[in-house]
């Protein structure tokens, strides 16, 4: 009897303090009762089920839904249902949500402290718990919680569409795409296997080009088991390039099923002028970015030893395609039908980044001698990227960045976004030329801004040389432009260009169930058909740089390298952000006259403050305890306790209202 009486409140601590922050819309109003067994109600969402005496299993069924499961005792894996309904087996948690995000039923956490199985009956499931006693929780049909049950809260205007967003597409994209001990048991290579659309024939996990976005989500997510999803595809791409045939260390374009790795393809121009070698350096570049991330999120620096040989080796081929006068020889990074046979500007200002982002990872293991190797690779493409064509990558009589210049010396630009706006996040640029390209891209806001983010001016101006023979599938708009286009804005402190955005793709969402096509052209050019996009459905790519962009770029709560957590807001309006998930475990309160931040973890923590796009001023004033006076915040870096809060103190009033677009 003593025993169940604690078992009963470790289950029900577990069980409601997770989640302080999650609200519930209305719904149903009790979850189903167990076949045998009694169902009580102990809290105001949460109810308790007891097996009947002499049974050990408590079942339950469940109207049609989705079915979400952990697999293993410490919850690193995930078993989503899918559409052939096979049966499940996970432990400790597992959750049932509505087929739509916009029912009124709700979904419900099962938490229990055994094993748990999923079946199905008709398309309705049945769920098993190995437990005499479950409780569950209520939630709405797409929880503001992530797969352990920790919640988020947002307060400030328009914050109730972008909070379903952000729940529509993790739990209707995000989690489903995670295929391991799914779909993929019986793959050759299963670990950090990760799909990118769900309803369509291309069932492979892309290293190049898509597992930068998948990662960058999952990261801003902020889930224990996310982190690790991140930990596997990252060891998965170190696994496939250690692996290459060749012995160059390609991340190959894609892994199949049934194990074949498509390490190099060329496609052909519409017209059959032209073609090119897609992504010869891309899934490399950015495997560097995913590992800074990762390290920088968990501070794992012998993770990080044990992999820096391989890591090392990936940049070995972004080198070799490096020439004497400091010029990357990529062919296409992004764009797989656009014939980028030559040198990008967009590449070249991508793989310096990684450089330098290698440099740090380098120094983090005191090998100096190295960091300081990567450092001068950075500058060379740095050094280049600035100088005047043919050599350069700048157009003087146009004033911008041209896209790319071929084999034959051929110079192709239609005004493209990224390869404008990177240089000049990179501090590549003279004054001169910064100014120029802030120019153009203001002018130019209507046709980059149609659908975040187009990805250039003038799509209509391609040539059939220029276009691949899949026809103009990448002239329009996509997650990966409007991933680097928020990064600009958010740089550039315009808090008021990323919620636009982020209503935008949010409205989209909502509209689509959250589930996102592939290519927004927006009907604007090409694919005059009554759809706004094209293209794989339901598709990883929008769902996965929303959740970067709303968490990372717009709320300014990302890792870094230099504390625990960085936080650097670009919000526009007053607002209370709630964050209880594993990685962040926060709350900030951003006001007028302060801004005040609470640890809501269980240890002491730093977190790096920038604060320049709510306040004009570079000085403030920290108050970390009610009992002390204020005092100048000297370091940008501040310790915070558990369950404390700081207070800073701007000396001037916040231009929220400024830069409008």
């Amino acid at each position: 009897m003593v025993n169940m009486f604690v078992l009963t409140w470790i289950l029900l601590a577990f069980t409601v303090f997770q989640w302080p922050c999650v609200p519930v819309s209305a719904g149903s109003a009790s979850p189903p009762p167990p076949v045998a067994g009694d169902l009580v109600q102990v809290d105001r969402h949460i109810w308790k089920a007891t097996a009947a005496s002499g049974n050990s299993d408590l079942v339950f069924n469940f109207p049609s839904g989705l079915v979400i499961l952990l697999d293993s005792g410490d919850g690193d894996y995930v078993l989503p249902s899918n559409a052939s309904h096979v049966p499940l087996q996970g432990h400790g948690r597992g959750w049932v949500l509505p087929e739509l995000s916009n029912s009124s039923d709700s979904a419900w956490m099962i938490t229990a402290n055994g094993s748990l199985s999923a079946s199905f009956e008709h398309g309705q499931p049945r769920l098993a718990a190995n437990a005499s006693l479950v409780f569950l929780t209520q939630h709405r049909a797409r929880p503001y919680a992530d797969i352990h049950g920790d919640g988020f809260s947002l307060d400030f205007p328009s914050a109730g569409r972008l909070s379903d967003a952000l729940a529509g597409f993790y739990w209707g994209t995000m989690l489903p795409c995670v295929i391991e001990r799914t779909a993929a048991t019986e793959y050759p290579i299963s670990e950090g296997y990760v799909v990118s659309t769900l309803a369509d024939k291309y069932q492979g996990t892309y290293p190049d080009v898509d597992h930068e976005f998948q990662v960058k989500g999952r990261v801003a997510s902020g889930s224990s088991l996310d982190l690790a999803v991140v930990r596997r595809m990252i060891e998965l791409d170190l696994r496939l390039a250690r692996e290459d045939p060749c012995h160059l260390w390609r991340a190959p374009c894609s892994l199949q099923p049934d194990g074949r790795r498509e390490y190099h393809i060329r496609r052909n121009s519409e017209d059959g002028a032209t073609n090119a070698n897609m992504f010869l350096i891309t899934g490399n570049v950015e495997l560097v970015e995913s590992v800074w991330l990762y390290v920088a999120r968990t501070k794992d620096f012998e993770w990080l030893r044990g992999n820096i040989p391989s890591i090392e080796r990936a940049m070995w081929l972004v080198e070799s395609h490096i020439d004497n006068m400091g010029r990357l020889w990529s062919d296409v990074y992004y764009e797989d039908q656009v014939m980028k046979d030559g040198r990008e500007t967009m590449s070249s200002a991508l793989a310096s980044r990684s450089f330098g982002l290698l440099a740090q990872l380098e120094r983090l293991l005191g090998r100096n001698d190295t960091a300081q190797h990567y450092e001068e690779m950075a500058k060379i493409l740095v050094d280049t990227l600035a100088q005047p064509l043919p050599m350069g990558y700048w157009d003087q009589e146009s004033n911008r960045f041209v896209d790319w210049v071929d084999r034959s010396g051929v110079v192709h630009d239609h005004i493209h976004l990224l390869a404008n706006i990177l240089p000049v996040m990179l501090g590549a640029t003279d004054p001169a030329q910064t100014s120029h390209v802030t120019d153009m891209v203001q002018h130019e806001m209507s046709e980059f801004q149609r659908f975040p983010t187009f990805l250039s001016a003038r799509i209509a101006n391609y040539t059939r040389s220029e276009i691949g023979d899949g026809g103009p599938y990448d002239l329009c708009a996509a997650g990966r432009y409007w991933c680097w286009d928020a990064a600009y804005w958010a740089w550039r402190g315009r808090g008021d260009v990323l919620l636009t955005q982020l209503e935008t793709v949010a409205e989209m969402g909502r509209s689509e169930d959250y589930i996102m096509g592939e290519r927004y052209d927006m009907d604007y050019v090409y694919y005059i058909d009554g759809s706004p996009w094209h293209g794989a459905a339901h598709y990883y790519e929008y769902p996965c740089v929303f959740v970067w962009v709303m968490v990372a770029e717009f709320l300014g709560i990302r890792p870094t390298i230099d504390a625990d957590i960085l936080v650097a807001p670009r919000l526009v309006d007053a607002a209370t952000i709630e964050l209880n998930q594993n990685a962040y475990q926060l709350r900030y309160v951003y006001g007028k006259d302060s801004f005040v931040l609470t640890n809501l973890g269980s240890a002491a923590r730093t977190f790096q403050l920038d604060l320049s796009a709510l306040y004009h001023q570079s000085t403030f004033m920290i108050r970390l305890d009610a009992t002390v006076p204020e005092k100048p915040l000297a370091n940008t870096v501040v310790l915070v306790q558990p369950g404390a809060s700081v207070t800073i103190t701007p000396r001037q009033t916040p231009h929220i209202d400024e830069l409008k677009l």
